[in-house]
């Protein structure tokens, strides 16, 4: 049975590496509270924006929309325009719908629509699979992997509780010395997060022509290189 956890869990889980009282669930307004929740905000953006995991990682399949049916302003020179979800934080990859990675794409600035901070996927393909990174909702509760802390792995768990810890630790403590050796904790947690998250990956993915760089740089060579 998969472990659950929760964001009051955490958050006592890294109080008590402060050495700070624990938190009742009904406690939403003592000072504790308010740089306990603050500092774990602060570390669920750090944890995720910066870093790929697969817990933080989703697919979005899409059906482009023409360029030929678009304005003259927003065609570009690309075939299909996709709109990219409202929640990516990092650019992955994109695929067709295959699985075959694809070179020939380009973000760019959206249309002056509702989606301004968002761009859109430009490219020769009508049907493609978008890989993305996205720093994902632990305030609620539920059970949707990638989105609640219900489901997060153990490691990160720990993970987000140590950046927690050393990040509140001198104003709740006072202790430099705490600090830093909560600090050297979480540089080694990070670094062993990175590392079980490379186990649990495919070593490399197989090449082949349809995502060979190499490949396909002669072929871009060998039709335009000449020119």
């Amino acid at each position: 049975m998969a472990v659950t956890h929760t964001k009051l869990e955490i958050m006592n889980n890294a109080l008590r590496m402060v050495g700070s009282y624990h938190l009742e669930s009904d406690d939403t307004t003592s000072a504790t509270y308010e740089i306990a929740t603050r500092a774990f905000t602060d570390a669920v953006n750090s944890v995720f924006a910066d870093n790929i995991f697969q817990y933080n990682t989703k697919r979005f399949y899409s059906t482009g929309t023409a360029t030929s049916t678009l304005n003259e302003e927003d065609r570009l020179t690309w075939d299909y325009r996709h709109t990219i979800p409202d929640d990516y934080n990092l650019f992955l990859k994109v695929t067709n719908k295959e699985g075959d990675t694809l070179l020939n794409w380009t973000l760019d600035g959206s249309d002056g629509s509702t989606n301004d901070d968002v761009p859109y996927l430009y490219t020769t393909e009508e049907n493609v699979q978008i890989y993305y990174t996205f720093i994902p909702d632990l305030n609620t509760t539920g059970t949707s992997a990638g989105e609640q802390a219900s489901r997060m792995p153990a490691f990160l768990v720990r993970l987000v509780a140590l950046h927690m810890a050393q990040n509140m630790c001198i104003e709740l403590s006072g202790s430099e010395n705490r600090h830093e050796i909560l600090y050297k904790q979480y540089t080694m947690a990070i670094r062993r997060a990175r590392v079980l998250e490379g186990r649990s990956s495919p070593a490399q993915q197989y090449i082949h022509d349809g995502n060979s760089s190499f490949v396909n740089s002669h072929r871009y060579y060998d039709n335009y290189g000449s020119i």
